[in-house]
């Protein structure tokens, strides 16, 4: 039986139809107008009837990297809040000899294949974001565009085993050492993006996306919108908003007001690049930017006394468990000075 439901995307409205068969698997294609999908869905019915419901004619024309280019140009992947990192996943599948490989050919060994070369460049974590790229596309050419296949070959691979998360903390000597470089590095922006970033722990992209009219000097607090990127909505939330430390409100106060309204107007690019600079001139190894939110956080509990549901108001940590296992590593000196 073919059901059609209209869908809207912005301006554009389509009309997609889903034909269920006991025994076969739900057949889904999209149509501009409603009465060339009732066309389509009367004819496949027919061929329904007569035992003939595989399709393969569009798919045989066309490679993984066509539907990627379509997801990508059809503007699908902006509905998410990781859509920069999925168009950087598109190029690089653009750039591997999968891309070119043909829908109905595309098998599991492709894709293990796909992933022996892959993992020679990058993370196990990383891959698998990859991996869902590639799988979310050939969905999408599923059962959004009715494209026939007769699986995803996606489901027949394993993702890689993630290695525990790596957890860095700033010592107290290190952070005086990166302190100090930071200022000789860039004296308004850098120094205080560190510091701010420590006190507040946001998120790299949080912080740069910090306006002045965010800021309630009077309650002392900063208000995060909805800017995260990345896909971990269960355990963690964007939009919030912070208790600011007195150290927060000193550095604020340290900052000249920039026209665009950005309390730190620079671009990711050149903060990462001044903080590369920095980070050798102190003299530190193996700490990442982000590295400052698991330094911030470990810090709330050693140093400020805060309890786990104060400092999950500043982190936006859903789960305890999460916030203590991956964000916090505390100093077992220090704490037996306190008891």
């Amino acid at each position: 039986m073919a059901s059609i439901s209209r869908r809207k995307f912005k301006s554009k409205v389509s009309f997609r139809v889903c034909i269920k068969r006991q025994g076969i698997k739900r057949i889904y294609k999209s149509f501009n107008t409603r009465t060339e999908a009732k066309r389509w869905a009367r004819n496949m019915e027919v061929k329904l009837d007569k035992g003939d419901y595989s399709d393969f004619t569009e798919a045989s024309k066309l490679t993984l990297g066509d539907i990627a280019k379509r997801y990508i140009d059809g503007g699908y992947h902006r509905k998410k809040k990781g859509a920069r990192y999925e168009e950087y996943r598109y190029t690089q599948l653009l750039d591997d000899e999968i891309s070119a490989v043909n829908l109905l050919r595309l098998s599991s060994k492709h894709l293990a294949q796909y992933r022996e070369r892959r993992l020679k460049e990058i993370e196990p974590a990383t891959w698998n974001k990859d991996f869902n790229f590639v799988s979310v596309i050939i969905n999408t050419a599923i059962y959004d565009w009715g494209i026939y296949l007769p699986n995803n070959p996606c489901k027949m691979i394993k993702r890689s085993k993630e290695p525990a998360p790596r957890l860095r903390v700033l010592e107290d000597e290190e952070y005086d050492r990166l302190l100090k470089a930071s200022k000789e590095v860039d004296l308004i922006y850098l120094e205080n993006a560190f510091v701010f970033s420590i006190e507040t722990c946001v998120r790299q992209g949080e912080l740069l996306n910090a306006r002045w009219e965010h800021i309630n000097f009077k309650k002392q607090t900063l208000f995060i919108p909805d800017t995260k990127t990345g896909y971990l909505s269960k355990e963690s939330t964007s939009e919030r908003t912070i208790p600011l430390s007195k150290l927060a409100i000193i550095t604020l106060n340290k900052l000249p007001r920039h026209i665009s309204g950005r309390i730190f107007p620079i671009t990711r690019d050149q903060l990462n690049q001044k903080w590369k600079l920095a980070k050798k001139k102190a003299k530190i190894k193996n700490y990442r930017w982000h590295d400052n939110r698991s330094t911030g956080i470990s810090w709330c509990f050693e140093k400020k006394n805060l309890n786990v549901a104060e400092v999950m108001t500043i982190s936006g940590h859903r789960s305890p468990t999460i916030l203590l296992k991956r964000y916090t590593k505390l100093n077992p000196t220090k704490i037996a000075m306190k008891i």
